[in-house]
């Protein structure tokens, strides 16, 4: 049987989500840690610069993809 890995999921406030997306960052969905530009919206397994995994997703696209909950503040 195959051993699957939990998925992270990062709680944002919707403002910081904004200000992410609007800045073209990416979060990297293994180490939790934001780009700073340089992102595409529907970027997929960017390296991390961070802890260098290929695991670094648009803001638009973590959302999407339920890796981002993004919640009213």
């Amino acid at each position: 049987m195959a051993k699957t890995k939990e998925k992270l999921v990062f709680n944002i406030p919707v403002d910081e989500y904004r200000d992410h997306a609007d800045s073209y960052d990416g979060i990297c969905v293994s180490c939790g840690e934001w780009t700073s530009g340089g992102c595409e919206p529907d970027a997929r397994c960017y390296p991390c610069d961070a802890c260098g995994a290929r695991k670094v997703y648009g803001a638009e696209e973590a959302m999407m993809m339920g890796y981002l909950n993004i919640a009213e503040c």
